[in-house]
């Protein structure tokens, strides 16, 4: 707001700008009286508005030229054909002019505006704002004088209605690409909507046998005698277009003679044009070469017509030449001479080919004209004792709900069945095992609609390399955008219902895809007086619904994307205003252990951009999943929650945003611990550190100290890793808080034991052996296992390495103990990992490869990365020292391949000492010596000593030097 003059945004519309320039129009009127200036730009001026606002736009002058939205105030899903239509009349009206024609710049660009009113102290007006209006004007800049020269977005939302040619490129700055531009030539003579969605080649086609058994049974009819139509009906995008093109180039009918008629936005105000049209594109097809006039062939065509005066007759030639007629009308009924033109125009179409059967093709009668209207009613009167079959599509009944055909047969066209839907993903995906998540968003954001279904798909594979697309899939669903074909036909549907509802709708699309019946009902009762008579008039309009089983509970959208369009139209400051209303009628009842309700509370509060409320709301949701072990789920909210902090403003309380912000990170580092990414669980502990100082919290300190030893040990140098632990231990002594002594003893033992200090390991455990053995013997310690089952497995590992094996078998057997008594697959693994390093040690090797082989097989099962990498080494070696190469090749290399992907140097050393000595095994000594340079480096670099003492002790070995 400044002063008294404010925008308001109110929608987001998908549109086509166009910028119209008067050349030189300074240096025409700028010596002129005000008057005298107006005089002389004012009729072209005028002209270029009201030729844009007959084909719907919204229009603003400019001073010295105008500026025209097409899409606006109404979504129209032909924005970019109207607006080149309207450029390509406003240059020839303006050369028609009388005196001296002015030139013109012309330029044209679509994308999506945000469209408000612009309040001032004088009134108010229309404002759009977005980056399409300053390209569009940039492009007009460049235009030359008198032709339309257009983006390349626009030429894709045109489709290929209108000839073209490329002539530059546009390069912005802010722009990663540069746009293409191009100059438009004409209008194609015969270009269809159907056309010109096949450029990019057509899609598989799936499902329709019912609805091809019908036409076929029409067909047969028509070419016996019996002449008929039908009529397909169904939403834009649903494919009776192309079941029409299916059955008519794929069908094998015989021989025919095909005729089309398509009906198009642009010419609902051209009498009988896209008859006239098809008649003229046919006849000159079939005069190629000959010197027939027009009018002749009409003439033969008409044969003797009695009932045609010479006026009725030359009223129908001018039809199709555009030159009136000079007769004198006679004195007839002017209504009777209209039947009569009807009648003529249809007598001509059946007579347009006398051998073969007929098929007539008419497309999109809820565009046609009243004239081309009359005219289909009279084909279809006529048609009885012909072999023609007349084929119709539209998107309404309106056709024959005044007056139905009995010779009409009406085939509603539904959204293709659940089986097909996802037969026609997987094809355009190429993938012949699709992603079973992405099918299902795809169907239910399409639902099952096949135009909708393939706009989806190419959006997401133009947006991946073609290479990982099918990996990368999953990952990309939430950022997916509606594509740009899409949104105006779902976004018509909006703008059509009445002032109320679509505010209404608006609304309910913040909500999401479905709701509580009460919760929505008391959501919009804050906004209308009559909340329930609005959500009767959705459901009755067919855009919100009852949940099957479920009538008194839960509403939804009927169709997902009306949601998505809904919610994409409203400007973001209304959308926050919205997702409060929402936050606050969720939260009227505080916290609770609902995970759903929970995650609309969350998710309102975060798009009202109430920061600290969402914060809460996150790290609750990410608490509860943690419950259900649904730990992806669980990583994601705690993110949120984290994000959410990083808003806060800094004037509110810190200690208290500190500590929400340590909760959130101990939250996620226990989520992180399922999805082995240990360098995230790093960072956060020493983010989660430097908190608790913050706060001090001595206790959540020594825990996130804790947290990066252990990380370090695994991920980088054990060295500092032991420092770590070993301050960690020193405070949690001080501390008193025994189950941190533990952990830390824990932490320090892991370090010790990559160290190749096996003293050190078993020290560290002897000095607080009571706490594994005794005080926490079955303790869970979260999302791996017990604190009693690592601390003591470790020592035995330690043990084992040192050949004291007596005593490794006492910490094995109670770790296994232990294991059977918690029921846990991470205790039972690392025990028998134990049991598997001290066989491989001592050369057992049937013991050892059973210990470890049931360890592999339950990580597998329980998707424990780190401990099939722990489990594998050991497993391969013994199973190379029994010949068994093929499958300790492949233990190797999964087990490799995990600890690259997780980042884990202690296990990647671990994992190539023991490939060394399978190379050494298969005779390949010089491969192993190679391998073992690079081994040697990174135990030097990360302090694996242990690991380098052993390869050193391997290569030396009698046996392999034998080899």
């Amino acid at each position: 707001m400044i002063g008294n003059v404010q925008i308001e945004p109110t929608e987001r519309k998908m549109c086509t700008v166009m910028f119209v320039d008067i050349v030189k129009s300074t240096m025409m009127i700028g010596s002129l009286d005000p008057e005298d200036a107006i005089d002389q730009v004012g009729p072209a001026i005028e002209l270029i508005m009201s030729t844009c606002e007959s084909n719907g736009a919204t229009t603003l002058f400019t001073g010295d030229g105008a500026l025209a939205v097409f899409g606006s105030p109404h979504a129209d899903e032909d924005h970019a054909i109207k607006a080149i239509a309207s450029a390509r009349k406003i240059i020839q009206r303006l050369s028609e002019m009388d005196g001296k024609q002015p030139d013109v710049r012309i330029g044209l660009h679509c994308g999506e505006l945000l469209v408000g009113h612009l309040q001032h102290t004088l009134g108010e007006e229309q404002a759009f704002l977005g980056p399409v209006m300053n390209i569009a004007g940039t492009i007009e800049s460049r235009a030359r004088h008198n032709v339309v020269t257009v983006s390349g977005a626009v030429i894709e939302h045109a489709g290929g209605i209108f000839e073209h040619e490329r002539v530059g490129e546009l390069v912005l700055d802010n722009l990663a690409e540069p746009i293409g531009l191009y100059e438009i030539q004409a209008r194609k003579d015969q270009a269809s909507r159907w056309h010109s969605r096949v450029r990019r080649g057509r899609s598989p086609f799936v499902g329709r046998a019912g609805e091809l058994e019908q036409l076929l049974s029409a067909w047969n009819s028509a070419i016996g005698g019996q002449g008929n139509a039908a009529l397909l009906i169904g939403t834009a995008g649903i494919g009776k277009s192309r079941l029409l093109h299916e059955f008519a180039d794929k069908i094998l009918l015989g021989r025919y003679q095909a005729i089309e008629f398509n009906c198009i936005s642009l010419d609902q105000d051209a009498a009988y044009l896209p008859i006239t049209r098809a008649i003229t594109s046919h006849l000159q097809h079939s005069a190629s070469g000959l010197d027939v006039s027009l009018e002749a062939q009409l003439s033969e065509l008409l044969g003797d017509a009695p009932d045609l005066d010479d006026a009725t007759r030359h009223a129908l030639f001018s039809l199709f030449t555009g030159v009136q007629t000079s007769v004198e009308p006679s004195a007839a009924d002017p209504m009777r001479r209209r039947r009569l033109l009807v009648d003529a125009l249809a007598r001509i179409i059946l007579a347009l080919d006398s051998e073969d059967p007929l098929l007539l093709i008419i497309e999109d009668l809820h565009w046609a004209d009243k004239g081309t209207l009359d005219v289909v009613h009279a084909l279809l009167d006529q048609v009885s004792s012909t072999r023609t079959l007349i084929l119709l599509t539209s998107r309404n009944a309106d056709f024959v709900s005044t007056d139905p055909k009995p010779l009409l047969d009406v085939i509603h066209v539904s959204p293709l069945e659940t089986a097909a839907c996802r037969d026609l993903i997987r094809l355009l995906l190429d993938d012949a095992s699709v992603n079973k998540m992405v099918a299902a968003y795809i169907e239910d954001l399409s639902d099952r609609t096949p135009l909708f279904v393939e706009e989806f798909v190419y959006n997401i594979r133009e947006r991946l390399p073609e290479e990982n697309y099918l990996h990368k899939l999953p990952e990309i669903l939430d950022d997916i955008d509606i594509p740009a074909r899409v949104q105006p036909l779902i976004a018509a549907r909006i703008d059509a219902l009445e002032p109320e509802d679509r505010r209404a709708l608006q609304i309910v699309a913040v909500g999401g895809l479905q709701w509580n019946h009460q919760v929505l009902l008391r959501t919009l009762s804050g906004q209308f007086q009559n909340a329930q008579e609005r959500i009767q008039s959705l459901i009755e309009q067919g855009l919100l619904e009852f949940a099957t089983g479920d009538r008194s509970q839960t509403i939804r959208f009927s169709h997902a994307l009306m949601q998505k369009v809904g919610y994409r139209s409203i400007p973001r400051l209304r959308r926050t205003k919205h997702h409060r209303a929402i936050y606050e009628t969720l939260y009227g009842g505080g916290y609770t252990d609902n995970l759903d309700l929970m995650q609309s509370v969350a998710r309102h509060a975060d798009g009202g951009e109430l920061w600290l409320e969402a914060a809460k709301s996150y790290n609750h949701c990410g608490h509860l999943s943690v419950k259900l072990f649904s730990f992806d789920a669980a990583v994601s909210f705690f993110e949120h929650a984290l994000r959410c902090i990083g808003k806060i403003r800094h004037e509110t309380d810190e200690l208290h945003v500190a500590r929400l912000g340590l909760r959130s990170r101990q939250g996620l580092r226990v989520s992180l611990v399922a999805s082995g990414d240990f360098e995230r669980i790093l960072t956060i502990s020493r983010e989660a550190e430097e908190l608790c100082q913050k706060i001090g919290d001595t206790a959540a300190r020594i825990a996130s100290q804790i947290d990066q030893g252990i990380m370090m040990t695994v991920l980088s140098d054990v060295r500092e890793a032991t420092r770590v632990s070993r301050f960690a231990l020193v405070n949690a002594e001080a501390c008193g808080d025994t189950m941190l002594q533990a952990k830390a003893a824990f932490a320090l033992a892991q370090a010790a034991w990559f160290n190749g200090d096996y003293v050190g390991a078993a020290s560290a455990i002897d000095r607080h052996v009571d706490l594994f053995a005794e005080t926490f013997r079955t303790e869970d310690i979260g999302t791996t296992g017990s604190i009693s089952v690592l601390g003591l497995a470790t020592r035995a590992n330690a043990h084992s390495m040192a050949g004291r094996f007596e005593a490794a078998e006492d910490d094995i057997s109670t770790s296994l103990a232990v294991a059977e008594e918690t029921g846990k697959a991470y205790d039972l693994c690392f025990a028998l990992v134990a049991k598997g390093i001290k066989c491989c040690v001592q050369s057992r090797l049937d013991s050892g490869i059973a210990a470890l082989r049931r360890a592999l097989r339950t990580a597998e099962y329980a998707g424990l990365d780190v401990l099939c990498c722990f489990a594998a080494a050991p497993l391969a070696r013994m199973l190379a020292q029994k010949h068994q190469f093929t499958e300790a090749r492949t233990i190797l290399n999964k087990g490799l391949s995990l600890a690259q992907l997780m980042k884990m140097d202690a296990f990647e050393a671990w994992l190539l000492t023991a490939e060394v000595q399978v190379l050494l095994e298969e005779g390949r000594r010089l491969e192993a010596e190679e391998l073992s340079v690079d081994l040697l480096d990174l135990c030097r670099r990360n302090g694996y000593f242990g690991f380098r003492e052993e390869l050193k002790a391997i290569m030396k070995s009698p046996s392999y030097i034998r080899h």
